[in-house]
């Protein structure tokens, strides 16, 4: 029988000085437009037996890898809660000081206030499908990132921001094998591709010292890029010659492809060790 947990009605976040942590599964594929245009257009991955789908309406779009990071804050959230035995919720309260403290960023004001309210109608509005982590038994599972979202106001002043976490991600941060750390200076990347390929570096060849390759082709499918695949290898290579993937060294390999006489190019990338 599955284990049961207590979930709270309401769920206060502990503050900004917590862990940076992400769910593996979003970090393997991208699930988010990598930029801040309006994209309406699906991303689909289709692995072995499982599937993702994500999708935006017109007025919003699919919330971008930036929009992430009050996922990654959530995330983070429920996680210190829960290793530290205290009760979680799907449903949290939270502060715009908070969220921006956690990233590293000063917004305060009108700017930020609606930043991040811009940031949470996006990530209510994206449509997720997918049939990863259901089992044999059910195959789909549909949801939006923040089931509920609203400004919470108290004798007319704002005091924060409210919102429901979908139960997909929720169920994840209970099973800690399915969450990962990441460095704080993640939130300092302005690239989307570059913060997804961190994301990527960083559940594939994590802290081993002999780190991963895969070919470009591959990675160019996992990103989920608008971009034509030219385009991407181009900046690909930019960000190999830059050396921009923070605690990361990368590397352009030029492959055999077994027997057919050609030739491929794959990324490598292990782990900086000072």
């Amino acid at each position: 029988m599955a284990k049961q947990f207590q979930q709270l009605d309401l769920f206060f976040t502990l503050g900004a000085d917590v862990s940076v942590r992400e769910k593996q599964d979003l970090m393997s594929r991208n699930w988010f437009s990598l930029g801040k245009r309006k994209r309406t257009t699906a991303i689909e991955h289709r692995f072995d037996d499982d599937w993702i789908k994500i999708t935006g309406n017109d007025e919003y779009g699919i919330a971008t890898i930036y929009d992430n990071d009050l996922l990654i804050f959530l995330i983070s959230q429920l996680n210190e809660a829960k290793n530290k035995g205290e009760t979680t919720g799907q449903r949290i309260r939270f502060t715009g000081y908070e969220f921006w403290t956690f990233v590293g960023k000063k917004r305060t004001g009108g700017k930020g206030y609606t930043d991040l309210w811009r940031m949470m109608e996006r990530l209510h509005h994206t449509f997720v499908e997918t049939s990863i982590r259901q089992g044999e038994s059910r195959r789909h599972h549909s949801f939006n990132w923040l089931s509920e979202i609203q400004q919470v106001t108290e004798n007319g002043r704002s005091v924060g921001f409210e919102v429901v976490l979908c139960e997909w991600l929720y169920k994840a941060i209970l099973d800690s094998k399915l969450i990962l750390s990441i460095d704080n200076d993640y939130f300092q990347s302005t690239s989307g591709l570059e913060r997804w390929l961190y994301l990527f570096c960083r559940k594939t060849s994590g802290h081993q010292r002999d780190g991963w390759s895969e070919s470009f082709d591959s990675i160019y499918r996992k990103s989920g890029a608008l971009t034509s695949k030219k385009h991407f290898n181009k900046a690909l290579r930019k960000i190999i010659k830059e050396q921009s993937i923070s605690h990361y060294t990368l590397e352009e390999d030029v492959v055999a492809d077994g027997n057919r006489g050609k030739w491929h190019s794959e990324l490598s990338a292990k782990r900086s060790y000072l």
